[in-house]
């Protein structure tokens, strides 16, 4: 593994822990981000990256960063590695500021998405084994999330998820 996927990895699997064990409520609070607070709180369109809400929500979001990230930040270096992960991510809170803006948010999908459109673009007949089995191209891949995530936002059918963040995460890395 590469430093920086190394790093976030480390970082998420801690902050993780630590909201599972050490006053959930009172770190989640501060660290999370809400539209409403968002100017209160500025930190907050970085540190949501690092909270999840549950053992599902972290597993899948890190296994994307694990799965995509290393050889992204082979091809790109660690400064623009990190530099992409963080702009995917902001750039997904500022998208949900605008589209869900009474909601609030916590997970690493904006970076995570920004990685695997980085991906994508780099290597984009790559095959992606869906489940382990199920070959997709990488580009095939993020059209179909991108149409799923604009579906599922524009209609509400969110189910807690932050579809506009990931769709953030994509435009974050295609700037």
């Amino acid at each position: 593994m590469t430093p920086w996927v190394t790093r976030l990895l480390v970082a998420n699997i801690a902050m993780f822990a630590l909201t599972a064990t050490v006053l959930p409520d009172t770190i989640s609070q501060y660290l999370a981000f809400n539209p409403r607070a968002a100017l209160t709180r500025p930190w907050t369109f970085v540190t949501y990256m690092f909270l999840h809400g549950g053992l599902s929500h972290i597993l899948f979001n890190m296994l994307g960063l694990f799965f995509f990230g290393s050889r992204v930040e082979a091809r790109l270096g660690e400064r623009r590695f990190i530099t992409l992960y963080l702009v995917s991510g902001i750039v997904g809170a500022l998208a949900y500021l605008v589209f869900s803006p009474l909601g609030w948010m916590v997970g690493a999908s904006g970076g995570v998405f920004g990685v695997m459109m980085a991906f994508a673009t780099f290597w984009p007949r790559e095959k992606i084994y869906i489940w382990g089995v199920i070959p997709v191209e990488a580009r095939i891949l993020v059209l179909v999330t991108t149409a799923f995530a604009l579906v599922a936002g524009w209609t509400g059918r969110s189910g807690g998820v932050a579809h506009f963040a990931h769709l953030g995460g994509y435009v974050g890395a295609y700037a």
